[in-house]
């Protein structure tokens, strides 16, 4: 993935709980905005886990 190179992932396991506090707080604020609202925000919450996992994936001790 070329975005890899623009991330500094020393501290990916931080960025990945990081990264699902932010989706969490999507699915809570789906609650509470118009349901025409909720499709963006339940994607945007998607994106935030692909990128704790991503962040997962780089923290792996065998990552180069």
């Amino acid at each position: 993935m070329a975005a890899d190179k623009d991330i500094d992932w020393r501290d990916a396991d931080i960025s990945a709980k990081k990264f699902r506090e932010y989706a969490a707080e999507c699915r809570r604020l789906m609650r509470h905005v118009p349901e025409t609202d909720r499709a963006a925000l339940l994607e945007i919450a998607d994106a935030w886990i692909a990128c704790a996992e991503e962040a997962e994936r780089a923290a792996e001790p065998d990552r180069d």
